[in-house]
């Protein structure tokens, strides 16, 4: 049984996307067998994984389909490879409609999951920048979130919203989701106010809440996407991806951990 983590923040530009694809690619570098779930509209995680997000929609080939048609199953979804994809398009925010007219409204990812758990070690959903059904469907079918957060005060202040959200849901719908840690992304550490943001957030939640090394800013990140490829795939030695290998260590042994208990 896999360990799904759900890629959660309210807010964009977090780097979330950035995160779930290089950890995908990290985790699969490890021998680990790895799925991305695209639950964002934007798609991007899809064109990050060089696929073209209208022409999975042209063949039903989204997760759009998953969600709203009772006759498709997820793994009929699935782009092959390690990591391997489900994608998105735009088309998927139409799914929120269908969500919010059922009574179950909030278990159509982990129902449509629980197909495909088995053949993986990690499943890793990109959620939108919104708190809305998309992203509580992924938290609902999650086993733990794991927080991207921009190294600034603003994207710091936000996070007491998610984090109401979470308890939330582990409240009504999933009472044994975790929170795997907090990622500090886009970290320069010639800034101050990036250094500042950075110690506030160890301060704030590290005595509660595992904080991961900062993931730092750099362009080689926006030259992987737009070479549709993860950062360590294109770029394996860039200095600012190495920060991902150790945190895949990190789950591989959370991961181990979880299913020592069970």
């Amino acid at each position: 049984m896999s360990q799904v983590i759900a890629f959660a923040n309210q807010k964009g530009g977090v780097g979330k996307t950035t995160a779930t694809i290089n950890i995908a690619y990290a985790l699969a570098q490890k021998g680990q067998r790895v799925l991305a779930v695209d639950m964002d509209p934007q798609a991007s995680l899809t064109i990050y994984f060089g696929h073209d997000p209208l022409e999975l929609e042209e063949k039903h080939k989204t997760i759009f389909w998953g969600l709203t048609e009772e006759d498709v199953n997820f793994e009929s979804l699935i782009q092959d490879g390690n990591p391997a994809l489900i994608g998105a398009s735009i088309q998927l925010s139409e799914a929120e409609i269908k969500f919010a007219q059922e009574w179950d409204s909030t278990s159509f990812v982990k129902d449509n999951l629980s197909s495909v758990r088995d053949k993986y070690d990690f499943i890793l959903i990109d959620c939108p920048p919104t708190l809305t059904l998309l992203t509580v469907n992924a938290l609902v079918a999650a086993d733990s979130v794991l927080v991207p957060v921009k190294t600034d005060f603003l994207s710091i202040m936000g996070l007491q919203l998610l984090l109401r959200t979470i308890a939330s849901v582990r409240r009504r719908q999933n009472p044994n989701l975790a929170i795997t840690g907090i990622l500090p992304t886009m970290f320069d550490s010639r800034n101050n106010h990036d250094n500042g943001a950075l110690e506030q957030l160890k301060t704030t939640y590290s005595s509660d809440l595992h904080v991961f090394e900062p993931i730092g800013r750099s362009t080689q990140f926006d030259n992987a996407a737009m070479d549709g490829r993860s950062t360590l795939e294109l770029l394996p030695n860039a200095p600012a991806a190495q920060n991902f290998y150790p945190l895949a260590d990190h789950l591989i042994d959370y991961a181990t951990k979880q299913k020592t208990i069970l």
